[in-house]
């Protein structure tokens, strides 16, 4: 079962799909009517934010699937 909820990546590698992010977020933005300009800036800064949102959910992810797995073998002791 530990194995089922495990993330397929540490939380560091999650967070290099922010050039992917970036990109999507600069075509987006360009394809709603954003000059080009904007459209780096705030593509940029979103596209980071959302890969940070990814580190901190892998993490926390993490965290809860190691504390589970630790309390699973103490009560099996």
């Amino acid at each position: 079962m530990g194995s089922a909820m495990s993330l397929p990546r540490t939380p560091i590698e999650w967070y290099m799909l922010g050039p992917v992010l970036i990109v999507l977020n600069i075509i987006v933005l360009l394809a709603t009517g954003h000059t080009l300009p904007a459209a780096i800036a705030m593509g940029a800064f979103y596209g980071l934010a959302m890969a940070l949102v990814l580190v901190i959910a892998a993490t926390v992810w993490n965290t809860l699937r190691e504390t589970k797995e630790s309390a699973d073998a103490e009560s099996a002791e």
